[in-house]
Formats: C-alpha cells, structure tokens, sequence
C-alpha cells in the first residue's frame, strides 16, 4: 500500500552576527508508490531580503531519477514564475512563465537519461544524492558535471527554466552515522558536495558552490535529516518533525 512521509525542516543561519537566528522554514509531503516511484510536494520560504518562496512537486523514478517536476517561485512580493518540466530517455520538455514575465516554451536533447535535477528544495537536495546509488559500506565519490537545474542561482531564484551546471561538482559519501536531530534519532548516510576538508568562500556570480555537508535517512526514503552549507553562505537545516503513515492517513 503507498505511504506518506511528511516532515518541516528548518533553516538557520550560522553567520556570526546571527548565528541561530531563523531564516526560512521548508515543509513537506512524499507518497512512496508500491513500484518504488514516488512524488514530492515541498512549499519553502527563505526570508532572507529578496525573500524567495517556492512550491515544488517533483516525481521519480524507484531510482531517485527525474521523470516530471513543476517549479513555481516568487521573488520578494512581485516577481512570480512557473514552469514544468517532462523527462524522457532523450530530452527534458519544458514551458511556463519565468520571473521576468517571459513566456517560453523548450526542448533540451540529452546525451543520456537524465539522473539528476536540482530544484532547489532542500529536502530534493536529500534525493539528488539517494539517485547515486551508492555502496553504503565503503566511502566514495562521485563526479557531477554539465546536469540539468531549474535555476543556477544559489538560492534558486531565476528561472525558473532548463538551465545547465557545467562546473564540476564532486559529491562524496563519507559513510553511515548515527544522529540526533529535533524530529529524532536516525541513522544516517553522510554526503558532502565538495571536498570534506576543503572549504572554499564559492560565489553566486561565478557559480561555485561552497562547501556542502547533507545527511539522509538511511532507510532507503532519502529523507533530508539535517544540512549545512559553509563557504560564503553560512546556512544549516535540521528536520524538526517527520511523521508517516499510510497514504490517506498521514
């Protein structure tokens, strides 16, 4: 029977000036099918001036792999897009509104099946590493390049249309740990997209990302259980209430 997971995640800063103070809430829904697909629904604000609020709904493959996704954003209290998304083996299909008023309508021919989305919620951020598929006995890393995003801004917020990460990123597993966060006691699998020991200022304008530290459940959900963000941006994420059930019930 298909089940429902939902949870809040929170956001705070870790600026020095402002260390634990609130910047934004996240809140979300997955429906986990019978065939291992399932589908997001995640509403988030960062309050941070221009503030961005943004409500996702992205669906998978039993993979974690992109097969549709619907980006609304608004920006401050007057800039508002929308765009979906449609993946096949060979291309992503894409038309909507972008925040600048603009109405498009596009088709990107992939090389190969697409197997990785940025959308920019945090918890989607949680899947995009469940999609590696990784032996969670060993550490490794994996090398992403020139994959598909609704929007290369940091913070997600221009688009929304297809626009390509072309710089190198590497994403590596640091192995399994224990955890304690608001919403519980998990185990969890440790990510870091960029070197672990290595912490780079990064840049919005030239589109390098600082250092990123992400940890997932364990149990094959991929839920987001906490997140931090080093470099020039200085943000963390914590799961402060996850409940589950079956679908209709939760």
């Amino acid at each position: 029977m298909p089940k429902n997971i939902r949870g809040t995640i929170l956001y705070t800063s870790n600026q020095e000036y402002r260390r634990g103070q609130a910047r934004g809430i996240e809140h979300f829904s997955i429906t986990v099918h019978d065939d291992g697909s399932r589908a997001l629904r995640s509403h988030c604000v960062i309050q941070d001036a221009p503030s961005v609020e943004r409500d996702v709904l992205l669906s998978v493959t039993d993979k974690f792999h992109p097969l549709s996704a619907s980006v609304k954003i608004r920006i401050g209290d007057t800039q508002e897009g929308l765009s979906t998304f449609i993946f096949s083996d060979s291309q992503i299909r894409a038309f909507g509104q972008t925040i600048d008023g603009n109405h498009y309508e596009e088709t990107f021919e992939l090389e190969s099946p697409a197997t990785f989305f940025v959308t920019h919620p945090i918890q989607a951020d949680a899947w995009l590493v469940s999609g590696l598929n990784v032996d969670t006995s060993k550490p490794c890393v994996n090398l992403m390049k020139d994959f598909p995003t609704s929007s290369t801004d940091h913070r997600g917020a221009t688009g929304p249309t297809i626009q390509i990460h072309e710089n190198e990123i590497p994403i590596y597993y640091l192995g399994l740990e224990q955890i304690d966060v608001k919403a519980g006691s998990f185990e969890a699998m440790h990510f870091c997209y960029g070197h672990p020991d290595e912490d780079p200022e990064g840049s919005n304008e030239a589109g390098l990302h600082p250092r990123y530290h992400v940890w997932t459940s364990a149990d094959g959900n991929g839920v987001l259980l906490k997140a931090s963000v080093d470099g020039y941006m200085q943000t963390r994420y914590e799961l402060v209430e996850l409940v589950e059930g079956p679908l209709g019930d939760v």
